[in-house]
């Protein structure tokens, strides 16, 4: 992958994030205006392991050394962060796929006294789904997911679909209405 290519990647991801930023500032109003969306970087790491000890170890701290591997250029990092404390990431690749990008890792932070408890997934998938469409892909499939959050993905349009999983099918549509003009979007 030549330069050019990374920048223009680097441009979807940021816009994916950003697409984050304002679905949390239609869907929560003024609660969102303390929160940030930036890509998974030593700070959220760091932060992560305040989280600690916490029932599930996804080696987030991977994550910077996979962002350097040309095999992981395409993939999308989230850090949702509140105020100072970081609220959930998320990791998704489309790995080779022309179909689909795989959401490998979501995580929300488990003190449950933050008020991004119940939107840190919903807003993180939103980010994906917007890359996911700006890719030219058709699903957005979680790998492997936790069974007590199975019934959330499900809440937010995932289905079970023989031979590809717990998927969401981008042709169904997509609530932001930012974008017009991409591909697969109404």
């Amino acid at each position: 992958m030549d330069e050019w290519q990374l920048a223009e990647l680097a441009g979807l991801k940021q816009s994916a994030r950003g697409q984050v930023t304002q679905d949390a500032s239609q869907k929560y109003g003024t609660q969102a205006i303390r929160l940030t969306v930036g890509e998974i970087d030593e700070r959220a790491i760091l932060a992560h392991e305040a989280w600690h000890p916490d029932h599930y170890d996804f080696g987030w701290d991977r994550v910077l050394k996979w962002k350097t591997r040309p095999a992981h250029a395409r993939a999308l990092d989230i850090a949702l962060w509140h105020d100072d404390h970081l609220a959930g990431m998320c990791w998704a690749s489309p790995q080779a796929s022309k179909e689909k990008i795989m959401v490998l890792y979501l995580q929300r932070n488990p003190d449950s006294t933050l008020p991004t408890r119940s939107y840190v997934a919903p807003l993180c998938l939103s980010g994906v789904r917007y890359y996911a469409l700006m890719l030219g892909l058709q699903w957005v499939v979680i790998r492997d997911p936790l069974p007590q959050a199975r019934a959330a993905y499900e809440r937010d349009g995932f289905r079970q679909i023989k031979g590809i999983g717990l998927a969401y099918k981008l042709a169904h549509g997509y609530a932001s209405p930012t974008l017009e003009g991409f591909p697969n979007g109404e």
